[in-house]
């Protein structure tokens, strides 16, 4: 007697998987591409060495806007070790994030010459390589519309109020500063503007060679029952 009992469970776990890599590994729906560009002033309101510094996001950033909404990263404000027995004060220190859209569903006509800005202040201390009490704290966002060419517009707002920076010791001192990204479609257009994902030629080949690879089991299965029949 062969013994196949196990088989159907094993084909249908291996046909889900084949399924799952089709599907994780397709294009982003309706990609938003962008990056960023900041500073800390470090001449208002620091009271020793200035040890925090704000690292933008290149061109090569991008999310997927097919859900409607989503966070974005802005880049992060890094502080770097100071002395043991060193403190820096900052009291209303300045610091600015230009979010710069580049594409939105590989369409290039979005509103990138009019980016985002956004502002807010630094306050609190670092003393030594291991404290670090400073907030950075953003002001409201005072114009977050972007236009994505005829697919419609997005809206960008701040979820976060003040952010805890991390001091040197944790987290290599880095504290990532996000935004929140909001899509409003054109009329008649739908949810995030964009098209289903298309799979990648390598996960098609994945699928049908998972598929294929079924059939020549079930295929020698079936010779060697009519053998032994």
């Amino acid at each position: 007697m062969s013994k196949t009992e196990g088989w159907p469970g094993l084909r249908t776990a291996v046909i889900a998987l084949g399924l799952v890599a089709w599907t994780a590994t397709g294009a982003m729906a309706a990609p938003l591409s962008y990056s960023t560009s900041g500073q800390v002033d470090p001449t208002n309101g620091v009271a020793g060495t200035n040890v925090i510094s704000f690292v933008p996001l290149s061109n090569s950033n991008s999310v997927d806007m097919s859900s409607g909404q989503t966070n974005v990263g802005l880049g992060n404000f890094v502080i770097s070790p100071l002395a043991a027995t060193s403190s820096t004060t900052y009291a209303n220190t300045p610091f600015k994030i230009s979010f710069l859209p580049a594409s939105y569903n590989n369409d290039t006509s979005v509103n990138k010459d009019a980016p985002v800005v956004l502002t807010g202040v630094l306050n609190g201390v670092v003393h030594g390589p291991s404290s670090s009490t400073v907030q950075a704290t953003f002001n409201p966002v005072p114009n977050g519309l972007v236009e994505l060419g005829n697919a419609g517009s997005a809206k960008f707002t701040l979820p976060q109020g003040s952010l805890l920076l991390a001091p040197s010791t944790s987290n290599s001192g880095t504290t990532s500063a996000q935004g929140l990204v909001t899509f409003t479609p054109a009329a008649g257009g739908g949810a995030g503007g964009g098209e289903a994902p298309v799979p990648e030629p390598s996960t098609i080949s994945l699928f049908l060679t998972t598929v294929g690879g079924l059939g020549l089991r079930r295929y020698v299965l079936g010779r060697r029952r009519q053998a032994k029949d």
